[in-house]
């Protein structure tokens, strides 16, 4: 990811979660990895919009993948 300042990544990140608007959510899982980050995975009819949380991140960052969970392996 290049270096953004944190105003234009918050935008970044509402706009890949707009695209849930509309879509219906079918799954969703949260996962943590070390204690440090986490990770919720959101599975709608469309695709997986999967957003990183870590503890000293300023912002999530957030993922919209294109294609079903079926397809996706972790």
């Amino acid at each position: 990811m290049s270096h953004m300042m944190p105003e234009e990544h918050g935008r970044e990140c509402q706009e890949v979660l707009r695209k849930l608007i509309g879509k219906k959510v079918v799954d969703m899982e949260f996962k943590t990895y070390e204690n440090e980050c986490w990770r919720i995975y959101i599975t709608t009819d469309k695709g997986q919009v999967v957003m990183t949380f870590c503890k000293d991140w300023s912002c999530p960052v957030v993922e919209d993948r294109d294609y079903v969970k079926e397809n996706f392996e972790d």
